[in-house]
C-alpha cells in the first residue's frame, strides 16, 4: 500500500495491496477486522500523502482521518455483502462499492478526483484509453475487480474446476480492454495539421520570490516590482521569434497589484500584435482593499491583432486560495488553429467541469498550473487523463512542476520538468484535432451504474436476510403445526 498511490507509485502495487486487505477482512470478524484495517490505512496514507495536501497539519490529520474511514468501507462491504452473495457475482461487491465511494468523494469541492486509483496507471496508455469510454471509474473498477477475483479464487483454494468460468470471464474482459487501448493508440495516429505552441514558466529566482512573498499582504503589494512581468514579455517575444503561434504562461505567472493590471495587459497586447500570436497570459491580480475584494486568478486571451478576446477566472479554487471563484463555464475560442479553450490548474481535478470542452469539441485545451515538488508528476498524469477522456490535445505549463504537451490519446509530445532544467520555454507542435469519445457525451454514467449496482446488491442481501428467512421460518412453523395435529390424531 505504501507504493500504491501518493508520492511513491509502483503501478503493480496498486493492483496487489487490496487482495491482502480483502483476505484479511474475510478471515476476521467484521468489526475488529475493520478497525485494524483503518489503523493500517491511516499509518500508510499519512505517510504517502504528506506534503501533497496543501493544508495546515491539524486540518491535514482531520481530512486524512475522515477520508481513510470512508475509503476502508469497500473492504467492509465485501466482508458483509460479498459473503452473502453466491458465486462469481460476489466479486462485484468490492469494485462497485469502491467506485461508488470514489465518485461520491470526487463531488467534494476541495478534493475533486485527487486520490482516485485510476491515475496510478498513467504510464500504461493502453489501459488509460478506457477513460475515453467510462472515464476514470472504469479503470478503478478493473483494478479493484482484479483484487476481488483473486480473493474469490483464494476462497476456492485456486481449484481450477471451481474458478474456471470466473477466471475466464475476467481475463476475457481485461484482454478486450487492453486490446481496445492498444488498437486506439497504434492504429489511429493523428493526421491533422498542427500548430507550434510555446509554454513559458517563470525563472527559478522569480518563482522562489513569489513562493515566499505574501501577495495578499498590503505591504507586499506596495513593494511591487515589474521584474516578473518584464521577464514574461521577454520570453514571449523569444518564443514568437522561434515560430510559436500560440504562447501560454504558467498559472499566476504574473503576480501584481490590481492597479498595475491594465498597464501590463496593454504592453502584452502590443507585443501580441507585433508578433502576430495568440497570447494566453495568466495573472494573480491583487486588489488593494483585499480581503474585502478577493484576488483574481485569471487567464486573458489576446488575439494576434492585439485585441483582448476574453478573460477566464479560475472556477475551482483550492480551499487555501483567497481568490474569486469563476462562473463555472469554459469559454471556447475559434481560431485559425482550431477551437481552443482554457482552464486553470485545480480545474483539471473535476472531470465533469473539463467535459464541457469535450462536448464542445475543443481541439486544443490549455491548462496552466502552479505545482510543487511533491505533486510534480501525479498532477500532470491527472490532467493527461482529461485529454484522453475528452479527445483534445493538451498544453500544460506548470510552474514548479512537470510541463507537458500531449495529443488526444495522452501521448506526450513535449515535456519540461522545472526541477531538472533551467529552461523556461517548452515548444510543442500540437495536433489540431478533436476525436469523438463516448465519455465526452455520456459523462459519469459508469459511476452511476456502480451506484445502482451497490444499491441493488445491498437490497438483495437485505431481502434474503429478512424476507426469505422469515418465509422459511414461517414454513417451518406451519410444518410443525401440521405434524403436531397429525400426532394428536
Amino acid at each position: 500500500m505504501l507504493f500504491s498511490n501518493g508520492r511513491w507509485i509502483l503501478p503493480f502495487a496498486t493492483w496487489l495491496y487490496p487482495i491482502f486487505f480483502l483476505r484479511f477482512m474475510r478471515v476476521k470478524k467484521p468489526a475488529p477486522g475493520f478497525i485494524f484495517l483503518v489503523l493500517a490505512s491511516a499509518i500508510v496514507n499519512i505517510i504517502i500523502w504528506w506534503k501533497m495536501i496543501p493544508a495546515p497539519i491539524n486540518v491535514y490529520f482531520i481530512i486524512t482521518g475522515f477520508a481513510l474511514q470512508i475509503c476502508a468501507l469497500p473492504f467492509l462491504a465485501d466482508r458483509i455483502l460479498g459473503t452473502r452473495l453466491k458465486g462469481f457475482a460476489s466479486t462485484l461487491v468490492f469494485p462497485v462499492t469502491w467506485c461508488t465511494i470514489e465518485y461520491l468523494m470526487s463531488l467534494i469541492p476541495s478534493k475533486g478526483t485527487w486520490t482516485v486509483l485510476a491515475y496510478t496507471q498513467a504510464s500504461n496508455l493502453s489501459l488509460m484509453q478506457l477513460a475515453s469510454i467510462t472515464g476514470i471509474w472504469g479503470i478503478s473498477f478493473l483494478i479493484t475487480w482484479f483484487a476481488s477475483v483473486i480473493n474469490w479464487a483464494w476462497q476456492q483454494n485456486f481449484e481450477w474446476n471451481k474458478i474456471r468460468k470466473g477466471a475466464i470471464t475476467f481475463a476475457s474482459i481485461a484482454a478486450a480492454i487492453f486490446l481496445f487501448g492498444t488498437v486506439r493508440i497504434n492504429f489511429f495516429q493523428p493526421k491533422s495539421p498542427s500548430v507550434l505552441t510555446a509554454s513559458i514558466v517563470q525563472a527559478r529566482s522569480i518563482n522562489a520570490d513569489l513562493k515566499t512573498c505574501k501577495w495578499t499582504d498590503a505591504k507586499a503589494i506596495g513593494n511591487y516590482s515589474p521584474e516578473a512581468e518584464n521577464n514574461l514579455l521577454e520570453k514571449t517575444k523569444q518564443a514568437a521569434e522561434a515560430g510559436a503561434k500560440i504562447v501560454l504562461w504558467q498559472e499566476a505567472a504574473s503576480w501584481l497589484p490590481k492597479r498595475e493590471e491594465e498597464k501590463f495587459i496593454s504592453n502584452a497586447r502590443t507585443l501580441a500584435a507585433q508578433e502576430k500570436i495568440y497570447l494566453l497570459m495568466t495573472l494573480w491580480s491583487v486588489p488593494e482593499d483585499f480581503p474585502k475584494h478577493l484576488v483574481e486568478n485569471k487567464l486573458v486571451i489576446i488575439n494576434p491583432d492585439g485585441t483582448k478576446q476574453l478573460t477566464y477566472i479560475k472556477s475551482n479554487p483550492v480551499s487555501v486560495e483567497p481568490i474569486l471563484k469563476g462562473d463555472g463555464n469554459i469559454p471556447v475560442v475559434q481560431t485559425p488553429y482550431g477551437k481552443i479553450a482554457p482552464a486553470i490548474c485545480f480545474d483539471d481535478a473535476f472531470q465533469n467541469f473539463i467535459r464541457q470542452a469535450g462536448k464542445n469539441k475543443v481541439e486544443i485545451m490549455f491548462i496552466p498550473a502552479n505545482d510543487w515538488k511533491e505533486i510534480d508528476h501525479i498532477h500532470t498524469h491527472m490532467v493527461i487523463t482529461r485529454a484522453i477522456e475528452n479527445g483534445f490535445s493538451l498544453v500544460r505549463p506548470a510552474g514548479p512542476g512537470l510541463s507537458v504537451a500531449t495529443d488526444n490519446r495522452g501521448r506526450i509530445i513535449s515535456s519540461m520538468d522545472f526541477f531538472t532544467t533551467d529552461e523556461q520555454i517548452m515548444y510543442a507542435d500540437v495536433p489540431i484535432q478533436n476525436t469523438y469519445t463516448i465519455y465526452a457525451q455520456v459523462g459519469d454514467v459508469f459511476a452511476w451504474l456502480c451506484i445502482a449496482g451497490f444499491i441493488l446488491m445491498s437490497s438483495w442481501v437485505i431481502f434474503q436476510k429478512y424476507f426469505i428467512r422469515e418465509k422459511s421460518s414461517h414454513k417451518k412453523d406451519t410444518n410443525r403445526t401440521v405434524e403436531s395435529r397429525l400426532a394428536d390424531a
